[in-house]
C-alpha cells in the first residue's frame, strides 16, 4: 500500500516522521498501489487523497477537514488519535489509542529514551516562523529556539535531550511526552488547532490548558486572527469546546467589505509598529509560562498505549493482500 501523509515544499517534522517511521516497523508493508493507501500520523482524516480507493486509517486524527470527503472510499480505521476522533467517527472506544509517534523510540535512529543535558525548548508552530522575531525572543529568554521545519532525526534528537519544552507545535508536546519531558502548549494566534490537540491529550488521560502568547511580530495574527483567548489567559478546553472548533476550523470565515478594509489598514507598515507586538513582550510572556505547571502523562499507560499500538499494526501487516 502507498503511504499516505501531509506534504508541502515546507516541511514539517511530525508530518516527515512518517517516512522513516512506518517502513521501519513493518518494511513488508509499503509500495506504490495505486489504489490502496496507509494514513499514518498528521490531522488528516478527510484529507484529499487523489484516486486512492482503499484507506487503512492508523493512528491519525481529525480536525482539519470533514470526514465526508472520503465518502465513495473503502475505509478502515485500525486506531485513531484520541476519543473525539472516535467519537466523530462513529468508532468504539477501543479504536482510540493516542498518535503514532509514540512509537518513535522504537525505531533506529531515534533516541530511546530521554537524554537529558539540554534546557528549555521554544518549538512555534512552522508557519508561526514565516514571520519574524523568533530568534531574538530566543536571545533574551536564554531559551533554545527549535524550528519544527528540520530534519525529524535532528529535532526528536534535540527534544530528547530537553528539561522543558515550550511549544505551538503538537508534534513538539507529543515527542516530548513520548520521552518524558514536561511540556506546556502556547498558541500566537488562530492558527491552532483546538480539536486536534484536545483529541491527543485526552487519550492520555490529559486536560488541555493553552496558554495565549504574543507573537514578536504582528504577522501571525494578522494572516490567522487571534488564539481563541485574551493574550496573558490560559484556558482550558474540554472535548465539547473541541467539536466546537473543529466546525469553526472547517468552515471559512465569511469575507465582508469591512473585514477586508480592516485586513489592509493592519497590514500597513505605518500601522504594525503601534500594534504592541515585539520580542521583548513574547520573552517576558513566555518566561512566565515557564514557571507554571507542565503537563506529561504517566509512563506506565505510554507503555500500554504503545504495546496496544504495536499489535494493531502488527494485525494490519497480517491481513490477506
Amino acid at each position: 500500500m502507498k503511504l499516505v501523509y501531509y506534504r508541502k515544499q515546507v516541511p514539517n517534522f511530525g508530518d516527515d516522521l512518517n517516512a522513516l517511521l512506518w517502513p521501519a516497523l513493518a518494511p513488508g508493508l509499503f509500495d506504490d498501489d495505486p489504489e490502496v493507501g496507509f494514513v499514518g500520523i498528521g490531522t488528516i482524516i478527510g484529507m484529499p487523497c487523489g484516486d486512492l480507493t482503499r484507506l487503512h486509517v492508523f493512528s491519525t486524527g481529525i480536525g482539519n477537514d470533514r470526514p465526508e470527503a472520503w465518502r465513495g472510499k473503502q475505509v478502515e480505521y485500525w486506531c485513531v488519535r484520541g476519543p473525539i476522533s472516535a467519537r466523530m467517527l462513529g468508532l468504539p472506544a477501543e479504536r482510540a489509542i493516542t498518535d503514532g509517534a509514540i512509537l518513535t523510540p522504537l525505531v533506529e535512529g531515534f533516541p530511546k529514551a530521554a537524554t537529558g543535558g539540554g534546557g528549555t525548548l521554544v518549538i512555534p508552530h512552522f508557519e508561526t516562523l514565516d514571520h519574524p522575531g523568533w530568534p531574538e525572543v530566543a536571545r533574551l529568554t536564554g531559551y533554545e529556539l527549535l524550528d519544527p521545519r528540520a530534519d525529524p532525526v535532528a529535532v526528536i534528537g534535540r527534544i530528547a535531550g530537553a528539561r522543558l519544552v515550550l511549544t505551538e507545535s503538537l508534534h513538539g508536546a507529543i515527542l516530548a511526552d513520548v520521552y518524558g519531558i514536561p511540556w506546556i502548549a502556547f498558541a500566537t494566534s488562530k492558527n491552532f488547532g483546538v480539536t486536534k490537540w484536545v483529541d491527543w491529550t485526552h487519550s492520555l488521560g490529559l486536560e488541555f490548558d493553552l496558554a495565549m502568547i504574543p507573537p514578536p511580530d504582528p504577522g501571525p495574527v494578522l494572516a490567522f486572527g487571534r488564539p481563541p483567548a485574551p493574550f496573558g489567559q490560559t484556558r482550558r478546553f474540554d472535548p465539547e469546546e473541541a467539536f466546537a472548533h473543529f466546525d469553526d476550523r472547517v468552515l471559512p470565515d465569511p469575507v465582508t467589505l469591512t473585514s477586508r478594509l480592516k485586513g489592509v489598514v493592519k497590514r500597513s507598515p505605518l500601522i504594525r509598529p503601534f500594534l504592541g507586538f515585539s520580542a521583548a513582550r513574547t520573552a517576558e510572556a513566555l518566561q512566565r509560562l515557564a514557571g507554571t505547571p507542565p503537563a506529561l502523562s504517566a509512563a506506565a499507560l505510554r507503555l500500554a498505549l504503545r504495546d496496544r499500538m504495536m499489535e494493531r499494526l502488527a494485525a494490519l501487516a497480517a491481513q490477506p493482500r
